[in-house]
């Protein structure tokens, strides 16, 4: 009894508990879910980058996913990174793909919306279209693109 005590304890007022809920608190997560279609937006923040998936019918898969910005300054990483598909989120977002649009400073959830138009979902930062998602074609097109990647292609607007 002493030791489940302990435990329960130790749950509620460790200092590693609290420090972990507050980071997390801090990262994005974002769900929208269209009416017309039954389709669900997911945004959601890594350690560098902010990412939209769209899921499957089954919500089982993801169906599309597309770059929405990063959220650390690719220019304060001192050297290049090489991204390959299995290892693009786990790393900083490269330099050599970087444009202004790319880093988004202090980026909150009230500064992402979200327009579903029939195939397509357009996502806006604080007012300003960053990302277009096509269903029928499966491409992702991001403002913070300097040029078409893995990431997805370059949003021109």
């Amino acid at each position: 009894m002493k030791t489940l005590f302990l435990s329960v304890f130790d749950g509620l007022f460790s200092t590693r508990t609290k420090e972990n809920s507050r980071k997390i608190e801090n990262n994005l997560f974002l769900t929208y879910t269209n009416a017309t279609t039954g389709r669900t937006l997911i945004i959601e923040e890594d350690l560098y980058s902010v990412w939209a998936y769209i899921l499957c019918l089954t919500k089982e898969a993801i169906d599309l996913e597309g770059f929405l910005c990063s959220v650390t300054d690719p220019k304060v990483s001192e050297k290049e990174v090489h991204c390959t598909a299995i290892n693009k989120k786990k790393r900083p977002f490269p330099v050599s793909l970087a444009n202004r649009y790319s880093y988004v400073k202090n980026l909150q959830k009230k500064d992402i919306q979200v327009d579903w138009q029939g195939e397509c979902v357009h996502v806006h930062v604080r007012g300003d279209l960053y990302l277009i998602m096509n269903l029928k074609t499966k491409i992702s097109y991001s403002k913070g693109l300097a040029k078409d990647c893995l990431y997805g292609k370059v949003l021109k607007v």
